[in-house]
């Protein structure tokens, strides 16, 4: 064959690819996005949540798997449903106690009105004396210090929340800041620490809003070794219980926090004569959640024994108990059915690609990347032919102009050709791919947020495992985690351009007669 007609009959190979791909991409479209979504994030699927009264978690694996039946996707478990055994542990409100007692052990105060974080799965008592360290807060900067010359040892510790500097520039409490407060105790060597509503606080709901998700329980994989337990529990009160505590000093929160904003000094002291008692019960329940997974084989015989998975979660986070649903409409009902419209548009091909795309809708992201930890462990197609893992995570939303920067500490919502991807840069003819199909597609894509981001989406799992990822997302907005995540909100033009930079991107990784080069793998 001469290389003229050699070179004629390849032109005319990648123009029939090119066309079969563009007939593909036709097939994802705003209104399919936006039926299939207006299902999942339905008021009916009770915001895709464990131990809701109406199991929505469980009507939406029906609906993915029915959708994946009528697709005529094949199974890739028996099915369509993995199975994922999980063990929940739930805190028993009603018999969690805390008791102050006197010098002479007699009980001079009692309330159920606590609740905690972390700590062991089974039930748990606290009992020591108890020490008042003001808000529990070291500024490196001031050496101002709540805990020094103050024993911790052994001691309960009693702290309020927020610091002096946030109580003077008038802000309100953050995880973050209290979290530093414990880590500081643990390593004074306190049993727990108490923490309570400071009386000036500008969000005297803070501690309030914490309840729905530490009391809402933890999900493990069952058979899994537990995770470090720390020597140190965090216990939320009221500021109720604070002042019960101080009354045998003759002080109260209120007179103790005007003292240390007048001073500009700590006010810390063992409060003596009083120990505190606190018993921590909880249940134990054995569940089993569901991955779907589904399967469009690779026509090639032998590069059909590799594949591209496909993920993204599809649980939430349910109800808020008053009433309010987490719909999730981005997160991440957005990546759910972008998953159905990729499948519908491969499974649509008369002639298949050559490697075989595997779609796994994962369960209990919210609750630990635990449907994605179970399928690492228990792959369809061995983690050593799976070539790279697109993750959808949140990809239907854009604010209305492009960020100049990006703050990875705040909201940063990409604007309306803005894309984020999470990569662990393995390979650069991966990104070399990405860069060309978001060329040809008119998106901007910024990796900015992965050093952030890079254990926080189901990609982690196919990471540490050595795998390639792209983890797609628009970015973080107001609405994350709120009962405002709604349909409304979503931008389906954008949401259909990220669904067909995936497929394109899966397209081209799954027709390359070579293998995908990994030049920097995960050591």
């Amino acid at each position: 064959m001469n290389t003229k007609l050699l070179f004629t009959l390849l032109c005319v190979a990648v123009s029939i690819v090119a066309v079969a791909q563009k007939n593909e991409l036709q097939t994802i479209t705003e209104n399919d996005l936006r039926a299939h979504l207006e299902i999942i994030a339905g008021d009916n699927m009770r915001g895709r949540d464990f131990f809701t009264e109406t199991p929505g978690l469980d009507l939406a694996a029906d609906y993915l798997k029915a959708q994946c039946a009528k697709m005529g996707l094949t199974p890739g478990v028996e099915g369509y449903f993995q199975n994922v055994e999980l063990q929940a542990v739930t805190p028993d409100p009603d018999q969690t106690v805390l008791s102050l007692k006197d010098a002479n052990g007699n009980k001079s105060y009692q309330t159920k009105d606590i609740f905690s974080l972390g700590g062991p799965p089974k039930n748990d008592t606290i009992s020591g004396e108890v020490v008042f360290a003001g808000y529990g807060w070291y500024n490196e900067d001031t050496k101002y210090n709540d805990t020094k010359d103050l024993d911790l040892k052994g001691k309960i510790v009693l702290v309020m929340t927020r610091t002096l500097e946030q109580v003077k520039e008038g802000s309100g409490p953050d995880m973050d800041t209290e979290m530093k407060k414990m880590s500081r105790a643990m390593m004074g060597g306190a049993k727990a620490v108490i923490l309570v509503n400071d009386p000036m606080n500008p969000n005297p709901e803070y501690i309030e809003s914490i309840r729905k998700y530490a009391t809402g329980g933890s999900l493990t994989l069952k058979g899994a070794k537990s995770s470090l337990i720390l020597p140190i529990r965090l216990i939320f009160g009221s500021e109720e219980l604070g002042n019960k505590m101080l009354e045998g000093s003759g002080k109260t929160l209120d007179g103790l926090q005007q003292e240390i904003l007048e001073s500009n000094s700590p006010k810390s002291f063992a409060i003596n004569n009083l120990t505190t008692e606190i018993n921590l019960v909880k249940s134990n329940e054995s569940i089993v959640g569901k991955n779907v997974i589904a399967v469009v084989e690779g026509s090639d015989p032998e590069l059909k024994k590799e594949c591209i998975v496909f993920t993204a979660h599809y649980d939430h986070l349910g109800t808020d108990g008053e009433g309010g649903i987490y719909n999730g409409a981005d997160d991440n009902g957005s990546g759910t059915v972008a998953l159905l419209e990729i499948a519908e548009a491969f499974q649509s091909m008369k002639k298949k690609p050559k490697r075989s795309i595997v779609f796994a809708w994962v369960t209990g992201e919210e609750k630990g990347l635990l449907g994605s930890d179970y399928y690492s462990q228990h792959p369809v197609i061995p983690m050593e032919n799976t070539l790279v893992d697109i993750n959808l995570d949140m990809i239907g939303r854009s604010a209305e102009t492009e960020l100049d920067s990006v703050d990875v500490n705040s909201k940063s919502l990409a604007g309306p050709n803005g894309m984020y991807i999470i990569s662990g840069r393995q390979s650069s003819e991966l990104l070399d791919i990405s860069d060309e199909v978001c060329e040809d597609l008119g998106l901007v894509p910024s990796d900015e947020l992965t050093k952030a981001f890079l254990t926080r989406s189901d990609y982690y799992h196919f990471y540490k495992n050595g795998v390639p990822i792209l983890g797609l997302s628009t970015g973080l907005h107001d609405d994350y985690h709120e009962i405002t995540d709604e349909l409304d909100k979503i931008d389906y033009h954008k949401m259909k351009r990220v669904t067909q930079y995936a497929f394109s991107v899966a397209y081209k990784l799954a027709n390359q007669t070579k293998r995908l080069v990994v030049d920097k793998p995960v050591k």
